[in-house]
């Protein structure tokens, strides 16, 4: 029997896989274990995780981080209020 588990952190993401008794992160593209939850966004693409982390200072406008501390979160905080906080 194999199992996947996700985790969704407010600033990065990583997967687990549990099969034969043995558990291990799965490693991303660049062959790292945690990938930054960031996505950017351009006329032609979507980026994510580090390079989207690394290209945020050249494409602040299209670019989505710490989302996760927003979830849930009535309308009335300002982007201020949510980007100074801790993640719930």
């Amino acid at each position: 029997m194999a199992a996947i588990g996700v985790h969704l952190g407010c600033t990065s993401a990583c997967v687990a896989v549990y099969k034969d008794g043995r558990a291990g992160v799965v490693a991303n593209d660049a062959g790292d274990r945690v990938t930054p939850a960031v996505v950017a966004y351009s006329e032609n693409e979507e980026i994510v995780g580090l390079a989207a982390k690394q290209s945020r200072i050249r494409n602040i406008s299209n670019t989505v981080m710490k989302v996760k501390r927003i979830l849930g979160r009535s309308q009335k905080f300002s982007p201020w209020t949510w980007l100074l906080s801790s993640c719930p």
